[in-house]
């Protein structure tokens, strides 16, 4: 099975000054952290969608090999930034899985992606999602029979939304920890960089 990881990093970010994906993280930007993270999960592609700081983006930030793809529709909600993942996978033509995280939000485990891609093997269901204690979170496995769905989402529509609204098409792996937080402003930024990685 030929899985590729999509990282969405389109949305324009709030209370930063600048672009959030390049706001100071660790010891580089918050977009290389996440970036370096995603190329050590079991996946034989990583793909980033980037949004209105794209050439700032790729200007300034180290993101290995990763594929480089534009949202040009990033005003209309994550939906968009799927309709452009997905239709690069599409376009590849080679690839069975998708495993799927947003560029703000660091703390993933290539080893937790393992047990979700193997869940998804052994799964009959399309869907595979983390469950972090008492909590759904990301990233999330999506196999290629649901990505017609997924490219037909439109505006703020969240795969998240699409999920819980249709239980059957999903299974679960259940990990004994905290989920990962996203990084949605300048505070949760240094909050998160207070907790020990």
């Amino acid at each position: 099975m030929k899985v590729a990881a999509l990282v969405l990093a389109a949305d324009s970010g709030s209370g930063f000054t600048g672009s959030k994906y390049l706001a100071p993280f660790r010891n580089s930007t918050l977009i290389e952290e996440v970036v370096a993270e995603v190329h050590q999960w079991p996946v034989d592609l990583v793909i980033v969608v980037l949004g209105p700081d794209a050439e700032e983006i790729v200007e300034k930030a180290d993101l290995g090999d990763a594929m480089i793809v534009i949202d040009l529709e990033w005003g209309e909600g994550e939906a968009a930034s799927l309709r452009v993942g997905i239709d690069t996978l599409y376009r590849l033509d080679e690839f069975e899985a998708l495993v799927l995280i947003h560029a703000d939000e660091p703390g993933s485990r290539g080893e937790e992606v393992l047990r979700l891609l193997n869940k998804h093997a052994e799964s009959p269901r399309e869907a595979v999602v983390p469950k972090y204690r008492y909590a759904v979170g990301h990233p999330v496995v999506v196999g290629e029979m649901l990505w017609g769905r997924l490219i037909t989402m439109e505006g703020s529509a969240k795969v998240d939304q699409l999920l819980q609204a249709h239980a059957d098409w999903v299974d679960e792996v259940w990990f004994d920890r905290l989920p990962g937080r996203r990084v949605l402003t300048p505070d949760d930024l240094l909050d998160i960089q207070s907790v020990r990685h």
